[in-house]
């Protein structure tokens, strides 16, 4: 199976809402049920901080990531925060979120000049984390009570990637 890494693009509202809306990525996000069409759409309009990319499989849109950079930030332009990366459920386990997170790997390090990625993720989602242990993502932290869901409180990781400047 061959998983194509693109920009997002409007044609691709339908298939990155359903994502948007479905219980996993509720439950792995910021997100609150019942996100609206025009929430996402505006979402994926182009930004010049925010790297939005989709993953497809045979042409079908079956992931989605946001890497999210500082280019007009003179002290801050090294470092680069995954927002989010989301996979339509049927496509879970089959390697798109690891396709997505090295395509952003491959962006942040080798175009962009970003030697420091970081992301947060909740204490229960060890597929996650292990996908970001996996691809050299370090535990930094943890933040007691991040997250509201689901009517409790939840602890979220800081986890970061880095790696020494080009020229120092």
């Amino acid at each position: 199976m061959k998983i194509d890494i693109r920009h997002a693009q409007s044609q691709d509202l339908a298939a990155i809402h359903e994502m948007f809306i479905s219980s996993h990525v509720i439950n792995g996000t910021m997100r609150i049920p019942h996100q609206s069409l025009a929430y996402v759409e505006k979402r994926i309009e182009p930004n010049d901080n925010v790297i939005k990319l989709v993953a497809c499989v045979d042409n079908e849109v079956v992931g989605y990531a946001e890497l999210t950079t500082h280019p007009d930030a003179p002290r801050h332009r090294h470092v680069g925060e995954i927002n989010i990366i989301i996979v339509n459920s049927k496509w879970q386990g089959k390697g798109v979120g690891g396709a997505l997170l090295r395509s952003m790997i491959d962006l942040a390090e080798n175009w962009m000049q970003i030697t420091r990625l970081s992301l947060v993720v909740w204490i229960s989602n060890e597929s996650a984390i292990n996908l970001y242990r996996k691809y050299g993502f370090d535990l930094e932290g943890t933040m007691k009570q991040f997250v509201f869901k689901e009517g409790r409180h939840e602890d979220a990781l800081l986890m970061a990637r880095t790696r020494k400047p080009l020229l120092s």
